[in-house]
């Protein structure tokens, strides 16, 4: 082979080996993305599978070992969340001890505690995506010294001589990374992807979280409505032992650590407690009442109470059968054994006594409660208590039930007296009137009878005398009377008719009626009914009435009464201001009908002095009256709306103080 061909060969072979160079490289880059979405996917599965915030910092722990197989060497992860508007951060940190064990802590930093918090800030108010700081030397023992709150140190830490503080930022939040050399743009990239595949995970995060808060306040609305229904069906004192089962069960529901439960109900009249307890499974297990100073737990709980604040008490094994043997020899318990349930004893256990309005809720654990456990049992005393009133109000009623029923038979004996006295008023009022109608017919009788006796007398001497035409003469005049006299015996008769229909007790039965002549017949009635109690009583009527009415079913003698009751309403009005009137006033009272659509109104209106405006909406009230005493029972308008009421239809006040009322009834035609 010539040295020609073995150039082109050498060329050839070179050639060869960039390109195998060139595809190595490229493997390994596709090999390296493979690692890094394989390791970005395990992080994505790992956040998928969250069904509780609290796995966020088993996240975390899963990009520190990720991160580890990628080769890129940290010492500390962490996912941070900002408190923007306290310019803090809430941090899941993950890091590694001594013994390799992957260590979980959540901190919540300021972050103008140290440099490399403070940095964060403008780096984010610049959009970078990510913010480094460098320690170096004593910075780095300075930095752990200031966050020894936080980090829990060994003895003797040694110190690197370089460390690097990273933040790669997503929307809510940082991936803190720390290390003790400077990453590469790869690692920075690798982690900036990490960051945006956090800010998903943080979405699904905070929807966790509102899907707790929600599913949480579900369950404690639940069981305290379930409280309240359970204590609002009691009504008797046997009744509270099932408190205890109760408060049993929701403590369970509410998931609130406890060993025994039960309510302190105070009874300060007689100074004692009435204790409720429950077993550990569940059953009523005793029913204790203590003197306010039967033992010191007592008086504390009574005091503490008073103070409306919480009393915790730590007992040990031994002072759990201690208060037993002494509720022994009290007489409050009859069987140890079944008080203590000697199987599950505590070796110590934490009281908690919560109080509200009417005693304590008493749970005990064998830790103490956190915070919100507190407040949780908090929430349910504080709903047993409102339902506890309800309850203590039920059996004041219950112990005022005889006195009641006794003085609400008095009440409707005197109701319906009273009633019966209205309507004698309101028949009064009607035969006054009528008595004054009749009385002029009457009057025409009794003078054309003594006029045709004179008549007769004369008539009979002219006979005597002979004198037939004179006779005859006379006769014609007595004929002239004695048809007037009929005329006016037949107009009493009708008045009486009318009397006896009107002045009847209702038949109940509906009847076509003409409403105008109904009208018309009781405030002709209305008016000689005053006038001749009150010969000085005068006023103007009018009537305005549509004559398209048609006659419309009603029972004529509850509407006559009611018609009745409205004009003799309006005529003491007016009279009353005429009464007190300094200028020249004329008493007036119109009464109106109307057609409007398929309802007839008739409507009494006057022009006195017109319904207060704070007494207006009592008017239609059983037994109020605006009347001096004696002069009204405070029935009549009452009585007037049940009778409109029964009818379908409505009655309706309108006033103007000092200038008068108007009260409309309107009817279905």
């Amino acid at each position: 082979m010539n040295s020609q061909e073995e150039q082109k060969q050498s060329e050839k072979i070179a050639g060869l080996e960039k390109k195998l160079a060139e595809l190595n490289i490229e493997i390994q880059t596709k090999n390296r993305e493979l690692e890094i979405e394989a390791a970005l996917e395990k992080v994505r599965v790992k956040a998928t599978a969250m069904r509780t915030s609290s796995e966020l910092a088993e996240t975390s722990s899963v990009l520190f070992q990720q991160l580890s197989d990628l080769k890129i060497n940290v010492i500390r992860t962490g996912v941070g969340i900002f408190d923007e508007a306290n310019d803090a951060m809430e941090i899941w940190l993950t890091t590694v001890s001594d013994s390799q064990e992957v260590v979980r802590i959540l901190d919540y930093v300021n972050l103008h505690i140290h440099p490399v918090y403070e940095n964060i800030i403008p780096a984010r108010e610049k959009n970078k995506p990510f913010a480094v700081t460098e320690l170096a030397g004593n910075q780095v023992k300075q930095y752990y010294q200031t966050m020894s709150t936080y980090l829990s140190l060994p003895k003797h830490q040694e110190y690197n001589a370089n460390e690097y503080f990273y933040s790669f930022f997503f929307s809510k939040g940082a991936l803190n990374v720390i290390t003790k050399q400077k990453l590469t743009n790869e690692e920075c990239n690798i982690m900036i992807r990490f960051a945006q595949l956090f800010g998903l995970i943080y979405t699904r995060f905070l929807d966790l979280q509102k899907a707790e808060e929600q599913a949480n306040e579900t369950l404690k609305q639940t069981s305290l409505d379930r409280v309240r229904g359970q204590i609002a069906s009691m009504r008797s004192t046997e009744d509270l032992k099932k408190i205890t089962p109760l408060l049993w069960a929701e403590l369970k529901s509410l998931k609130v650590p406890f060993f025994r439960c039960g309510i302190f109900l105070v009874d300060e009249v007689e100074e004692v407690a009435h204790v409720y307890l429950s077993a550990p499974d569940g059953h009523s297990l005793a029913v204790l009442k203590l003197s306010f100073n039967a033992n010191s737990l007592t008086s504390n709980v009574i005091e503490y109470w008073r103070n409306n604040a919480i009393y915790r008490e730590h007992w040990e094994g031994k002072d759990f059968i201690n208060w037993t043997q002494s509720m022994y020899e009290q007489g409050q318990i009859d069987d140890k054994e079944k008080y203590q349930d000697a199987a599950s004893i505590p070796e110590k256990m934490d009281l908690h006594f919560i109080p509200f309005s009417n005693g304590m809720l008493y749970v005990s654990d064998i830790l103490p409660l956190s915070d919100e456990e507190i407040e949780i049992v908090r929430s349910l005393a504080d709903t047993f208590s409102i339902a506890y009133a309800r309850y203590e109000d039920f059996i004041q009623l219950e112990k005022a039930k005889q006195s009641i029923e006794s003085t609400l038979s008095e009440l409707k004996a005197t109701q319906s007296q009273l009633i019966q006295s209205e309507k004698m008023a309101s028949l009064g009022e009607l035969t006054a009137g009528i008595a004054h109608e009749i009385q002029n017919p009457l009057n025409f009788v009794n003078n054309f009878s003594e006029v045709n006796e004179e008549l007769l007398n004369e008539m009979k001497d002219e006979l005597l005398k002979g004198k037939i035409e004179e006779a005859i003469v006379i006769a014609e005049d007595a004929i002239e009377n004695q048809k007037k006299i009929n005329h006016h015996g037949k107009r009493a008769d009708a008045i009486v008719k009318g009397m006896l229909q009107h002045s009847r007790s209702s038949s109940g039965q509906k009847e076509p009626t003409d409403i105008n002549a109904l009208a018309t017949e009781y405030l002709r009635l209305a008016y000689h009914g005053l006038r001749a109690k009150d010969k000085s009583f005068n006023a103007t009527m009018k009537t305005e009435f549509d004559e398209s009415i048609p006659t419309i079913n009603v029972i004529p003698q509850d509407i006559g009464r009611v018609i009745l009751n409205l004009i003799t309403n309006a005529f003491y009005a007016v009279d009353e201001k005429k009464k007190s009137a300094n200028e020249v006033y004329e008493p007036t009272v119109t009464v109106s009908t109307k057609k409007i659509n398929d309802k007839v109104e008739i409507s009494v209106t006057d022009n006195g002095n017109g319904i207060p405006e704070q007494v207006k909406e009592k008017i239609f009230q059983p037994f109020f009256t605006t009347k001096p005493t004696g002069q009204g029972t405070g029935l009549g308008l009452s009585l007037s709306y049940d009778i409109v009421k029964a009818h379908s239809g409505e009655l309706i006040a309108e006033t103007m103080e000092g200038r008068g009322s108007i009260f409309t009834i309107i009817l279905p035609k």
